[in-house]
This record gives structure tokens, C-alpha cells and sequence, in this order.
């Protein structure tokens, strides 16, 4: 767990550090929290086992007339009435492949961190009406780390479409619901799927990952507020049919759902 706060936090100074001096001098709004949230997730994306994680974060909300961070991990870097460019973050967890049937065996998978930019394009109302509708286009580099060591293992691109509603009041309920397809590189879909000669077995034969398709996904997340707490829950649907890497050895199944949960205390703002 130690790991996952200090990425969380240096997602969250990087973020800052995007900050230029003069936009400080602007009319802002900030707040400042700490959270921690629940995952039940497979150990990878086609694994038949699962885990549970208690993930600690940090939460920040900036929003000025120039720039926006929200969560730590999304910062504006152009806005027009219609577009934006933000910063995006994902993560994949680590995995022992000693606890792994499909991986025994093989070497473990580090920690995954995903960033890079994302394009939003507007269809309909806005972020600061009653409900947005919009078009997303995030392309992350992926970097496999033990915060000792880090290793690019390739891109990923996921074009989305979002829909989002937005609490007519300070406090209130919201949710957002998105769909899109998840595209990567020969090289990251290699380092979860491929099967070099060393690891073959008689069930686990080896295998070449190629790029391209990974999958569709579907998400889910609701938010009910009160003055000084956040409660949110997380659900996401991923498919793989179809998937570039899906005849691999190591894809025990095809489908699979993602649950989360957490509460953020907010204890600093400005408004």
C-alpha cells in the first residue's frame, strides 16, 4: 500500500508543478482532502483471480480561469469552449506470480503507470452546466516501476464517449458514465501476454503478443457530497473478445467487472 500513496502523491506534485507562477495571481477555487477507496479487481485483465486493495490518496481540486486539477492526476492544458487537453493517469497493479495459476512460474509484473495527454471535444452542454456530453481521446505512455527501477513497456490510447451530470448545488449527488475501446502496442500487450520458451508448460505454451485492439470497456461512477465528505462508487465492465491478445495462454477469461468505493475528507478550501 506504501506504494500506491507515494505514486498517488507524485502524480499530485507533478500536477502542481504544471501550475506557471501568474496563474496563482488569478481568481481561483481550491480544496484539499485526503481519501481512501476499496478495489476489487483481477490481478490483470483477462486473470480468472482477483484481489482486493485499500489504496490511501490525496485529493486536490484547482480550478482557475487558465487551468484546472481535479483529483490530482487531471490538469487542463488548453481550453476553448469546445476543447480541452488534460493530463491522464491510470494504473495497473502489480502482481506476484507466485499467487497467479495462469503466471506461476513467470517473472512478477510491476506496478504499471499510465500518463500522457487526453482530448476532450464538447457534442453537447458543458462542465458547468446540468450535464455534459463529450468525446475523449487519451493517449498514456506506460512505464512498469518498483519505484526503484522504470521501464517503458509501450502506449495505450482509449477513444471514449462520456456523459456526466453536475450537482445543481455545492453538495448533492452526480455520476458520469463512459464506453470506449482500449488500443496498445505490441510491446505492453508483450509484457502481460507473451510466453517466452523459459516459462512453457504443458498448459502454457508460448506465445507472441501482438498490438492493436484490447478490448471495450464500460464505467460507471456515482458521487453523493456533503459539506465535508465525498462518497463514490466505481464500476467498470471490460469485454477482451476479439482482443489482439486473446487466444494468449495466459487470458483465463474474456469478461470480467471492476468494483470500487471511497470516501474523500475534504479539510482545506478557499470558498
Amino acid at each position: 500500500m506504501r506504494l500506491w500513496k507515494k505514486l498517488t502523491i507524485c502524480l499530485v506534485l507533478c500536477s502542481i508543478a504544471l501550475i506557471p507562477a501568474r496563474v496563482f495571481a488569478q481568481k481561483t477555487e481550491w480544496e484539499l482532502g485526503v481519501g481512501i477507496s476499496v478495489f476489487h479487481i483481477p490481478f490483470y485483465p483477462g486473470s480468472s483471480q482477483e484481489d482486493s486493495y485499500v489504496i490511501p490518496y490525496p485529493y486536490l481540486l484547482y480550478r482557475s480561469e487558465k487551468l484546472e486539477i481535479d483529483n490530482g492526476i487531471d490538469a487542463t492544458l488548453f481550453r476553448s469552449d469546445r476543447i480541452r487537453f488534460n493530463l491522464s493517469a491510470d494504473l495497473g497493479v502489480p502482481v506476484n506470480s507466485s499467487d497467479s495459476d495462469a503466471r506461476a512460474g513467470m517473472p512478477d509484473l510491476d506496478l504499471v503507470v499510465q500518463i500522457g495527454p487526453s482530448l476532450e471535444y464538447t457534442i453537447a452542454g458543458g462542465r458547468f452546466e446540468p450535464s455534459h456530453t463529450r468525446f475523449e481521446l487519451p493517449v498514456r505512455a506506460a512505464i512498469a516501476t518498483d519505484l526503484g527501477t522504470a521501464d517503458s513497456v509501450g502506449w495505450i490510447i482509449e477513444p471514449r464517449f462520456s456523459y456526466e451530470t453536475r450537482r445543481p448545488y455545492k453538495t448533492g449527488f452526480a455520476h458520469s458514465i463512459s464506453a470506449g475501446l482500449r488500443f496498445s502496442t505490441e510491446e505492453l500487450h508483450g509484457y502481460y501476454y507473451n510466453v517466452e520458451p523459459a516459462y512453457v508448460t504443458m498448459d502454457r505454451p508460448v506465445y507472441d503478443a501482438q498490438g492493436g485492439y484490447g478490448g471495450f470497456f464500460a464505467d460507471y461512477i456515482a458521487n453523493w457530497r456533503s459539506e465535508d465528505f465525498i462518497f463514490w462508487t466505481f464500476l467498470r465492465y471490460q469485454n477482451l473478445d476479439g482482443a489482439a491478445f486473446a487466444d494468449s495462454p495466459l487470458v483465463e477469461r474474456k469478461d470480467y467487472i471492476v468494483l470500487g468505493g471511497g470516501i474523500t475528507w475534504v479539510f482545506a478550501r478557499n470558498l
